[in-house]
């Protein structure tokens, strides 16, 4: 079985966001959070998934999810 990540898909705007979602999940993402105020769905699937994902009407962009560390209020590290 292919390895799962976290993915991020940014909407477009094209289609209503529960019908970007329902689309998201027939592909085989496992969809975790609609955000709808800010264009956003995350969930988790294979890197074949997120291919087809992209491939979706409605779907502008999708990332893997990655951990940000800024570090603590006036450090000098970032990122």
């Amino acid at each position: 079985m292919a390895e799962e990540k976290n993915w991020v898909v940014t909407l477009s705007g094209d289609r209503p966001a529960g019908e970007v979602r329902k689309d998201l999940a027939e592909a085989g993402f496992a969809v975790d959070q609609l955000l709808g105020e800010i264009g956003v769905i995350t969930g988790r699937c294979s890197d074949a998934v997120a291919g087809k994902a992209r491939a979706i009407t409605g779907v502008a962009d999708i990332a893997p999810d990655l951990p940000i560390d800024i570090g603590p209020p006036g450090s000098s590290d970032s990122w």
